[in-house]
């Protein structure tokens, strides 16, 4: 009787094991909205999902339709492109990918993809009005090595920054990271780890935007990053182990870029729903752009987007094409780079394309991360009416000292074109 009530048990739980195991395998998930501009990803339960499968995003007119796969995403996540719109999106999932007879699971979405602007840019068109500071070695500490840097990040006053900064009335801050010379305010142990180099070496001791988001927050002020889509092109050490160009921008090979995406994805997930949106640098035409946009890379302008997007989904992305006429160079911007000298573009209507923020860029000094002024006050808050009214957003590089207090005549500046953007959006406001 025991014999048989052990093998009832026996089979009952190998039936539950089963069973279990079969359920599991019809759980792929997916989540998010068909929004574009926004992220959809899928989720497994199998334990195997995160180690060993095959992904495979397909597009279609309708869900019973003829699928085609999208090249070059082979993630979990899919950044919806505002090209797909009116389309279905599937994804196939292999478990064991080397494994033929293994089985492929399939999950599509219910309805097509929709255009609503860019839901992750709002806050940004309703903030109008922000800052820019050339965080740089180059700058504070030009003469020099690791011990001068860090000296210099680690007495960076983050508080008085961020009170200059609400006082001009900037409603978001943009940071740079770093930028040629491959020195960084921030740790990143997969940067030292591919350069070699010991913690604190070329990446700061002090997590100084950890520090300033903290600073900012309270505040009600958000943050930004700015980095070169690129590595450094100044440092012999970094660009040959990146091997990559010294000198000069140019294409990633896909060893670099895997690399510069790891650096990346570890600032992303470090930072989190902290960090609001990336500015990247040198995505030039020419062999840049245009390599990166290769979707039969492995490692392309998809990959690199959703690094920078680990840690916050809802993160807002820029790839800049040098000083030019407001445009949009990627599919994955969401807002366009907007670099430029002189105050004279202004938008036509919100976006420069579908779901495209109309954004501009440019400094108050005499040049980047310098003091002076270029321009006469009246001429900038004149000009930047023009700009609030079609809903464009600014942005002013300004010029601060090592210990973080921002030059105060573009503090005053600021404060002038703040006050015009606050006009402009209770006019806005009025009309409707």
């Amino acid at each position: 009787m025991k014999r048989n009530i052990r093998l009832v048990t026996i089979v009952y739980f190998l039936f539950i094991a089963f069973t279990n195991k079969a359920v599991a395998a019809e759980h792929l998930v997916l989540h998010g909205e068909p929004v574009a501009k926004t992220i959809l990803w899928v989720s497994c339960d199998l334990p195997d999902f995160n180690t060993d499968h095959q992904i495979v995003w397909s597009i279609s007119n309708s869900r019973d339709g003829n699928w085609k796969a999208l090249p070059g995403i082979n993630s979990p996540e899919i950044v919806l492109l505002t090209a797909y719109e009116g389309k279905y999106l599937r994804c196939d999932v292999r478990i064991h990918q080397n494994d033929p007879n293994s089985k492929l699971l399939s999950v599509t979405t219910d309805s097509p993809v929709v255009i609503k602007g860019n839901p992750n840019t709002d806050w940004f068109r309703n903030a109008g009005v922000g800052v820019m500071l050339h965080f740089l070695k180059a700058v504070f500490a030009p003469n020099g090595g690791s011990a001068e840097y860090n000296e210099v990040v680690t007495n960076f006053d983050v508080d008085h920054f961020a009170e200059d900064c609400k006082q001009a009335g900037a409603n978001f801050v943009m940071f740079a990271l770093g930028q040629n010379d491959g020195y960084y305010c921030s740790p990143n142990h997969a940067y030292d780890s591919i350069v070699g180099v010991a913690p604190g070496e070329l990446c700061s001791k002090r997590d100084l935007p950890a520090d300033l988001f903290k600073a900012l927050d309270k505040r009600g002020i958000r943050m930004m990053l700015y980095l070169p889509g690129n590595p450094p092109i100044k440092n012999k050490l970094v660009d040959k182990k990146f091997k990559y160009t010294f000198g000069k921008d140019s294409p990633t090979s896909q060893f670099t870029q895997a690399c510069w995406e790891a650096v990346i994805r570890e600032w992303s997930l470090r930072y989190g729903t902290n960090l609001s949106g990336w500015w990247f640098d040198g995505l030039y035409r020419g062999g840049i752009i245009e390599t990166r946009s290769d979707m039969s890379l492995k490692h392309n302008i998809s990959t690199h987007t959703l690094a920078a997007k680990a840690g916050n989904q809802n993160s807002i992305i820029t790839y800049n094409y040098g000083v030019n006429t407001i445009q949009s160079d990627s599919p994955y911007d969401d807002y366009s780079a907007g670099e430029e000298g002189r105050i004279v573009q202004v938008p036509e209507k919100r976006w420069v394309v579908d779901g495209v923020q109309w954004f501009l860029f440019t400094y108050l000094g005499e040049n980047w991360g310098q003091g002076g002024m270029r321009f006469q006050t009246s001429d900038l808050v004149s000009w930047s009416q023009k700009v609030f009214t079609n809903e464009g957003v600014l942005c002013f590089d300004i010029q601060a000292d090592k210990f973080g207090t921002v030059n105060p005549n573009h503090i005053q500046q600021v404060q002038a074109v703040r006050k015009a953007f606050d006009k402009s959006v209770s006019e806005r406001q009025s009309i409707k």
